[in-house]
């Protein structure tokens, strides 16, 4: 019999241990529960106690016959959830060190009793961990901890079942030594990572797939390990490093491994335990320690109602509760403010205008599920007064059509500044009306161009009713974060009073063991959301339970399995759940963070009981209700619970559910696409369907770059490379063409000159092959104005030569004139040549072609040609109206750089005032849109 505290041998039957004195017990294979000694039931399920004699002999080769009741109906009773999943497990191989040379000197019997005995010591300490037993060995065995009965801790639990193991094989040892004269000592290695779960069997055989060296590594480290030892790898190491001693190894060379690799030596369970990390805001329990911040906010919203806008940023770690504070407060201010909120998700940074889109919609009562001519007439109506002009900029950003000739005309930069000054007049509009309260939730995942348009709008605050509020973890760095109308409040984490507080509130206001409640509070440190989590997982598995007006722990605190993190406390509570919820919650978390019932539906071809799903999922606050007009949608509660749900499919089945979801969004929104063209190219993408993911990708980039957002525009392009890539079939030319041409100016804007050259030379390259002169011809245009102030701008001459022979062959006298200009520009500034000549050439040949754009470059070029060579009049003279024009088009470019040529004419002819004032104007444009 084994002492439950030292963990020494003892004779069968003795009631106190020989080497402590603590009182024997023996576990129930029943239900695991400790028995005294010389009891013949069960106290807690009743279970036949059997002597050692009656126990039938145990078959290796079968799980059923070494497993305990209690464990295998756990195993049984979850395999449905686990089965054809991926979990984080720990592998633990064990062998006997001189197995061998044993074998050769005692006789076979002796050898079966001895391995009989040590395979019965390690069953019993893996079984009490609820580790499962994989194979035997001969000379040892392999385990599994985290699968097929699911703990998130299961690192623990390896590391304590392989000490305990070590240390009865101490005492074991000793007994064979004394009886058969032979040392015996164990090596055990271990090593975390993860397996995809197979079919479990009513016999309990579970099959799995081990992915990348999840036990490749632990075998080798067990057969490395010295006599009596444990190694662990460095995975296992981060995972539990708090929980116990070690002594570091350093690098040791492993067999099969290219470079040595970390290894450590576990000595014992430690005695310190750690905080958990945060992770993400918790719910709606009621809201404690919290009154300093919400007077700070108090405060800036008195001076919001007295005309001062305010910018507030919330920042925290991830579950500190940013999101709650901002929510608690905006109940304190509903009646008498506007409230309007913004949402980025994890995926949304190549989704231009995400969180704009939100508060314009909220702004004009657009809810999912509206007609494109509900939203349309809507905006009509509302916008009627005031911002009729704006209008089509509206329309545009929900994706919905717009016929204004004049708005179809301008070029994405102008589409993007107009949208700025629209959405900041509409915002300016409601704030007139009552106080206005913009909320912009997650920051740190904010797309370019919503970050662009919110530092432009604070500087449109100030003297006006307006508080725009925004919540983000420390990496995130905005850029609005400076002047005497910001502020950035700090969340720290809650006092050891308001945690208790916390527990006290989450149990309805009733007290729970203070010892256990003061564990909660350390393991916790502070954190709402891990408070939350920890206190929700105790009593939904039971292990906390109401006694009269408090709570009790149904088993002693010490052994209470509180779970170390987050992302475990999810994991674990979502195999809890029922398969049908469960299934429920994972295909909902492809969708995303928040999804609406009728696509859920489609997608899972449920009928009622998909809402009775959805129902009880709300109840136990996996999540809420979003939405019920127009349409009901919910939202998971914490976007981590979503991370998790996704993260337990296996890939394949994501794919699988990610290409359902592009076609059922196909079919439900065939009328307004372009509003999903993001999320379809992200589905498609991610249901590995090359074909279809790169062509939203090309349609995603091209509504990314009419907006003017670089960034967004070359990630989908270089995506929709990559898949034709993955695709292995020869990719379409004039496909290649438009996303080579399409990426090459966003691309050139970001700095990369080099690359944007590469991808214009070869669409150039690909035209040719197909006889498409006009696209090399407009390609041969836009080379000479990218590198010609480069490192590359030697090139220039055989670009436009190249492009003039191309042009004067197809007779387009527009093209002539950029070209000549592009020459001229390059000649004057690095040859210092005089250009009247050709200047004046390329501005008859523009306005043959009659192409606008075409007179535009050449009319502001020979204003700065002659404010450089001291004609300031003259510059005055060939810039004049030239701004009003390019501001009719929204182009700020253009604008920028016909201000600048007009301000120092101005000043040059002693107009300072009037030079000035067109630079301050131009320079404030700038700062708003961080130009």
């Amino acid at each position: 019999m084994k002492c439950p505290k030292c963990l020494s041998e003892n004779r069968e039957g003795v009631k106190f241990c020989e080497e402590c004195g603590a009182e024997m017990e023996m576990l129930c294979p029943g239900c695991g529960a400790a028995i005294p000694p010389g009891k013949k039931f069960c106290g807690e399920c009743g279970h036949e106690l059997k002597k050692t004699a009656e126990t039938p002999p145990i078959d290796y080769s079968e799980p059923q016959s070494y497993t305990p009741k209690f464990l295998a109906d756990k195993i049984l009773t979850n395999r449905s959830a686990l089965e054809g999943e991926r979990k984080l497990v720990t592998v633990l191989f064990s062998d006997v060190a001189n197995y061998t040379s044993m074998s050769e000197n005692l006789d076979p019997e002796e050898v079966h009793q001895i391995m009989d005995g040590c395979f019965k010591i390690l069953m019993d300490e893996i079984h009490r961990y609820e580790g499962t037993i994989n194979q035997f060995t001969g000379d040892g065995l392999m385990a599994l901890f985290g699968a097929p009965v699911a703990h998130e801790e299961h690192a623990q639990r390896a590391c304590h079942a392989a000490l305990a193991i070590q240390s009865a094989v101490i005492s074991y040892g000793e007994k064979i030594k004394r009886d058969h004269g032979q040392d015996f000592k164990m090596r055990i290695g271990l090593n975390c990572g993860p397996v995809i779960v197979g079919a479990i069997g009513d016999d309990l055989r579970m099959d799995y797939t081990a992915v990348g060296d999840t036990t490749n590594l632990a075998a080798r480290l067990e057969s490395m390990a010295e006599p009596g030892s444990i190694l662990v790898s460095v995975n296992t190491h981060k995972l539990v490093r708090y929980f116990f001693e070690f002594e570091p190894m350093g690098r040791i060379q492993i067999k099969g491994k290219d470079k040595p690799q970390e290894a450590y030596k576990l000595i014992k369970a430690g005695d310190v335990e750690t905080r958990m990390e945060a992770s993400l805001a918790r719910g709606l329990t009621k809201l404690v320690g919290r009154r300093p911040e919400m007077e700070i906010l108090h405060t800036a919203w008195q001076r919001v109602k007295s005309g001062e806008g305010r910018v507030v940023d919330v920042v925290g770690e991830a579950g500190v509760g940013k999101s709650r504070l901002i929510y608690e407060f905006q109940k304190t201010i509903a009646e008498e403010a506007t409230l309007l909120t913004g949402i980025c998700i994890h995926y949304g940074r190549s989704i231009n205008f995400l969180p704009v889109i939100d508060i314009v919609k909220g702004a004009f009562g657009i809810k999912e599920g509206m007609s494109e001519q509900e939203a349309g007439k809507r905006i009509e109506e509302r916008a009627a007064e005031g911002l009729a002009s704006m209008i089509p900029f509206y329309l545009n950003l929900l994706s919905l059509k717009t016929d204004d000739p004049k708005f179809n005309t301008l070029n994405p930069e102008g589409r993007k500044f107009g949208t700025f000054e629209a959405v900041k007049d509409l915002l300016l509009k409601l704030s007139e009306e009552r106080p206005l309260f913009v909320f912009i939730e997650d920051i740190h995942w904010i797309d370019k161009i919503s970050e662009e348009f919110f530092n432009f709008f604070t500087h449109s605050i100030h003297g006006l009713p307006i508080m725009m509020q925004t919540a983000y973890r420390p990496e995130a760095d905005p850029p609005w974060t400076k002047g005497a109308h910001y502020r950035q409040l700090g969340l720290q984490m809650l006092s050891t009073g308001s945690s208790v507080k916390l527990v006290r509130n989450i149990l309805g206001d009733l007290e729970l063991d203070p010892n256990l409640e003061e564990k909660i509070v350390v393991k916790t440190g502070g954190n709402p959301f891990f408070v939350e989590e920890m206190v929700r997982e105790l009593l939904e598995r039971g292990d906390v339970v109401k006694e009269g007006d408090r709570y009790v722990s149904r088993q002693p605190i010490d052994q209470l399995d509180i779970p170390s993190s987050v992302q475990g406390v999810l994991a674990a509570r979502m195999d809890r759940l029922s398969e049908d919820m469960k299934r429920t919650m994972q295909v909902a978390s492809v969708i995303g963070r928040d999804f609406a019932y009728k696509l859920l539906k489609s997608i899972m071809e449920l009928g009622d009981e998909l809402r009775a799903h959805l129902t009880n999922l709300v109840g136990i606050e996996v999540l809420y209700e979003k939405a019920l007009y127009p349409e009901l949608e919910y939202i998971f509660k914490h976007a981590l619970t979503q991370e998790v749900a996704y993260e337990s499919l296996l890939k394949q089945r994501r794919r699988e559910i990610h290409g359902r979801i592009a076609r059922t969004i196909e079919e439900l929104y065939a009328d307004r696409l372009e509003q999903h063209y993001e999320l379809l190219a992200h589905h498609w993408e991610l249901s590995d369907s090359p074909v279809r993911a790169i062509e939203y990708l090309v349609l995603a980039g091209e509504k990314s770059y009419r907006s003017q957002a670089a960034n967004s525009a070359v990630d989908f392009y270089t995506r929709a490379l990559k898949q034709i890539d993955k695709s292995g079939k020869a990719p379409d030319p004039q496909l290649m063409i438009r996303i080579r041409t399409g990426r090459a100016n966003p691309i050139h804007a970001m700095g990369n000159i080099e690359q944007s050259l590469a991808d214009y030379e070869e669409a150039i390259r690909l035209a040719h092959e197909t006889k498409d002169q006009h696209t090399a011809l407009r390609c041969l245009i836009e080379i000479p104005q990218l590198i010609y102030n480069t490192t590359l701008k030697d090139k220039v001459p055989a670009f436009c030569e190249q492009g003039l022979d191309l042009a004067r062959a197809l007779d387009d006298k527009g093209a002539m004139a950029r070209l000549e200009l592009n020459y001229a520009y390059w000649r004057y500034w690095w040859e210092g040549s005089n250009e009247y000549k050709t200047l004046q050439k390329a501005i008859n040949l523009a306005e043959d072609s009659g192409q606008p754009q075409a007179i535009l470059h050449c009319r502001l070029f020979s204003g700065g040609f002659e404010r450089w060579n001291g004609n300031p009049q003259q510059a005055l003279e060939w810039t004049e109206g030239l701004a009003e024009i390019a501001r009719v088009g929204f182009s700020f470019l253009l604008v920028g750089l016909i201000s600048f040529v007009r301000a120092f004419a101005s000043i040059d002819i002693g107009k300072y005032g009037d030079g000035i004032r067109i630079l301050e104007r131009v320079i404030d444009k700038c700062k708003q849109t961080s130009n």
